[in-house]
């Protein structure tokens, strides 16, 4: 089996558990690939080097070392492709990981094939102007539509499928996935859905108004984004990733990515057992 394996190299902690991962899966036999601009850290490793943008494309597995945004941009690169990505946690929270750092034996059940695949659905987002997609993204957790450096609210219009949704004036405004409903939407108020579910949720972030909420949409529908004032100094971004200037002259469209991220879990947690962890290791920090 051939794994590549993708380490947040800013990370001391990452680049220590990806020489373990790399020893672990040498030894069961596996043939491991790893980005030849990571060459100095891992040069003692029998890993073999490729450039990254082919490290997808000859492997059977992705393995994200690192935090939740490690494993996001990792698993997002394998959907593309219709390849499974494994998380493993040296980071915070880790909702997303599937493997913890001191379950490093766990890579034998992924070699011998004893895991399944959780499959999350993903975003598709479009930047229009003047009626013109300019540019195409995918999400994994969210796309984001904010304020910039001015602390200045910005007024902001959704619809779904050419209805009015809401008018909000805020500092933004959140369309996550039910994958993303943990991340910057749950932290701005938003709801914890369940990540087989397939919908929208769309969350103000510091809404001036007493009575906003979350709404959640159905993925049937298609969604757009507008900003009005302050649109000079506002930006899109995509799971925490791209900051893409937007304008009063400038669409999103967010609809159902026809992507579909799938994550490899060899343990039997549910989701509402790993949530329950993970928040209570987050209070206990």
């Amino acid at each position: 089996m051939i794994f590549s394996v993708f380490p947040n190299a800013d990370s001391d902690a990452a680049r220590t558990i990806t020489k373990e991962v790399i020893d672990e899966l040498i030894n069961l036999e596996c043939r491991v690939f790893i980005s030849d601009e990571l060459t100095t850290y891992f040069s003692d490793t029998k890993a073999d080097f490729c450039a990254y943008n082919q490290l997808i494309s000859v492997c059977d597995i992705a393995i994200a070392v690192g935090g939740d945004g490690t494993m996001i941009s990792v698993a997002k690169k394998a959907a593309l492709c219709g390849k499974q990505a494994l998380g493993i946690n040296a980071g915070r929270l880790g909702f997303l990981s599937g493997i913890e750092k001191n379950e490093l034996s766990l890579l034998k059940e992924v070699v011998l094939g004893n895991y399944t695949v959780d499959k999350r659905m993903m975003l598709k987002i479009e930047v229009i102007e003047n009626s013109t997609v300019i540019s195409s993204h995918h999400a994994i957790n969210d796309a984001v539509v904010s304020r910039g450096e001015c602390a200045r609210l910005v007024d902001i219009y959704v619809e779904s499928d050419k209805h009015p949704v809401s008018s909000t004036r805020a500092d933004g405004v959140i369309v996550s996935t039910p994958t993303g409903s943990t991340a910057y939407s749950l932290a701005a108020g938003g709801p914890i859905v369940c990540p087989q579910m397939n919908c929208f949720i769309v969350t103000p972030i510091c809404p001036h108004s007493l009575v906003s909420r979350s709404i959640v949409l159905p993925v049937e529908n298609t969604l757009t984004v507008a900003v009005a004032n302050g649109a000079d100094n506002s930006y899109l971004s995509i799971d925490g990733e791209s900051a893409i200037r937007v304008n009063d002259t400038t669409t999103i469209r967010v609809s159902l990515s026809e992507y579909t991220a799938k994550l490899i879990k060899v343990k039997p947690e549910n989701f509402y057992e790993i949530l329950e962890k993970k928040l209570i290791e987050r209070r206990m920090k």
